[in-house]
């Protein structure tokens, strides 16, 4: 297994693997872009009677209409954020809350290292749907942002 993986706090793999299924096509050249884009949506939730949420017109001034409207329906993809009557006015998920608290801690180059840090050499990545971390003799990974 790569050492950087392995010397990886577990919680920032989840997030590597996390990313990797949700935005995984940078190869080393878009991940500075979403990471700041995901960054930046995070960036302006509030916290309102205990829920975090947004309001659409407070994104389109940090990323623009076109990167709002990406984030939105990408994040709903994942499970990140959900909505009501109306994807322009939503929450987090409970997913969505420990992924807002795990990004407040890292700044885009601290995230952008970890996910550039993997090889392709004994790396390995698990999915929702898939975990490889028994196959490796480890224990599951129960990945909290899945």
């Amino acid at each position: 297994m790569n050492e950087k993986i392995k010397c990886m706090v577990k919680i920032d793999k989840y997030f590597v693997d996390w990313e990797n299924h949700v935005f995984g096509y940078g190869y080393g050249t878009g991940e500075e872009y979403t990471l700041k884009a995901l960054k930046d949506f995070m960036g302006c939730m509030r916290v309102v009677k205990n829920t975090t949420n947004y309001n659409y017109t407070e994104i389109y001034k940090h990323l623009g209409t076109m990167c709002t409207w990406l984030m939105i329906n990408i994040l709903c993809h994942a499970d990140i954020i959900e909505y009501g009557s109306s994807p322009r006015f939503g929450w987090l998920t409970d997913k969505g809350e420990k992924l807002y608290d795990y990004l407040k801690t890292k700044t885009v180059e601290e995230l952008y290292n970890l996910i550039t840090s993997k090889d392709e050499e004994g790396e390995f990545c698990c999915y929702p749907d898939h975990c490889n971390c028994e196959e490796l003799g480890q224990e599951k990974c129960n990945n909290p942002f899945f």
